[in-house]
Formats: C-alpha cells, structure tokens, sequence
C-alpha cells in the first residue's frame, strides 16, 4: 500500500511538474508569439512611415524639378532680354553715329546759308 501511495504521490508530483512545463511552455509560446506580434506591429509602423517618407522625396523631387525647370526658364529669360539690350544698344549706337553725321551735315548747311546770306547781303548793295 505504501507503494501505491507512493507512486500516486510521485505520480501526482510528476503530473503537477510536467503540467508545469507545458504551461509554461504555452506561456512562453504565448510570449513569443506576442512579442512576434509586436515585431510585426512595429515592422508595420516602420514600413507605413517608409512609404510616407518616399512620398515625401516624391513630391519633393517633383517641387525640385519644377523649381528647376522655371530656373532655366528665368536664364533663358535674361539670355532673351540680355540679347535684345545688346541689339538696342548696336542700333542706339548707329543712331548716334547717324545724328553725328546729320550734325555735321546741319552746321556745314549752316555755315553754307550764311556764306550765302553774306553774298546775297553783298550783291543787294551792290545793286543799290
């Protein structure tokens, strides 16, 4: 009888050890498994802000490329306006080049209408 109490109580105890051991196996399967979970949350998180950041270099290159693009528009603009400065000044140049000519042309008239003037002054008192 002693054996059989013995064995029962030994029974008992191996019973309680290895309820144990699966428990805490559960225990720690359950652990595991939430902390895969939270990997998988965080893994989650990481990638949503991943493709949130891409958006972002996304828009950002796209503001880049506008930026650039109005960029040369504004060079092409100023070559533009630079180009048409340096024809007015070459046809500023030939006018003033012009009026000088158109001066001189002036005076030499001038001076030729008062020789004329002189001359006419003469020969009125001459036929006076």
């Amino acid at each position: 009888m002693i054996e059989l109490i013995g064995g029962v109580v030994i029974g008992g105890i191996a019973g309680i050890v290895a309820k144990d051991k699966l428990i805490g196996a559960d225990t720690k399967s359950t652990g595991k498994q939430q902390e895969i979970d939270s990997l998988y949350a965080e893994n989650e998180k990481f990638s949503r802000r991943n493709k949130e950041l891409e958006r972002q270099v996304e828009d950002l290159l796209s503001e880049l490329n506008k930026l650039r693009k109005k960029a040369r528009d504004n060079d092409d603009e100023h070559d533009d306006l630079e180009d048409e400065l340096d024809k007015v000044k070459r046809e500023l140049k030939s006018i003033r080049q012009q009026n000088e000519v158109l001066t001189r042309k002036v005076k030499e008239y001038q001076t030729l209408c008062e020789a004329k003037e002189a001359e006419i002054s003469l020969l009125k008192e001459k036929m006076s």
